[in-house]
């Protein structure tokens, strides 16, 4: 034994106490280890995407003063999920699917567009379409009461680009465009 070195022998009871607090600090460094890196992976995924998706419940959007004048002059596109009275769109199969409303549409390159979805469905959905780097989430909502989230969108070049809902819903919709995927057209 060197000099200065002190044994201290611990009785079982000691040891598991040990092992313990060991485990609670190691569980306790996962989960702010993992909370950093979900903070950081959120903050530049918002910077990457370009899309700020602020979900707001109620059933119109208001003008507010704190609304930036750019985005007043917006163009302005309005999606719905599962709108009523149906509370999706029927299919060719004759049953009723979740589906945003509309499935496609067009825009112009350089042109800023609000995009506003008003989810009545009571699970969340997504629209997200890596070509224009938009992957904004539509929270549950209802049907009497939607809930509303707003991105803009600024395409650059011009073509047909594919959107889909990445959160799983009906998986019948989810493989046919016109419910919860569709197109883009973006015109010169």
């Amino acid at each position: 034994m060197s000099s200065g070195s002190t044994i201290v022998s611990q009785g079982p009871r000691e040891a598991e106490s040990h092992r313990l607090r060991g485990l609670v600090t190691l569980v306790t460094g996962v989960v702010l280890v993992a909370a950093v890196v979900f903070a950081i992976t959120a903050g530049v995924g918002a910077i990457w995407h370009k899309v700020t998706a602020t979900p707001v419940t109620g059933t119109a959007p208001a003008a507010s003063a704190a609304t930036p004048a750019a985005d007043l002059a917006a163009v302005q596109i309005k999606l719905a999920v599962n709108p009523p009275p149906l509370g999706g769109v029927k299919g060719p199969d004759g049953l009723v699917h979740d589906a945003f409303v509309p499935g496609s549409f067009t825009m112009t390159v350089g042109t800023t567009y609000d995009v506003t979805i008003y989810n009545y469905d009571t699970q969340s959905h997504s629209w997200m379409s890596p070509s224009l780097n938009v992957d904004a989430v539509a929270p549950a909502g209802s049907a009497t009461s939607p809930s509303v989230t707003h991105f803009t969108i600024t395409p650059k070049s011009a073509g047909t680009f594919q959107w889909f809902c990445a959160l799983p819903c009906d998986k019948w919709a989810m493989a046919h465009n016109g419910f919860m995927r569709g197109f883009v057209t973006v015109k010169a």
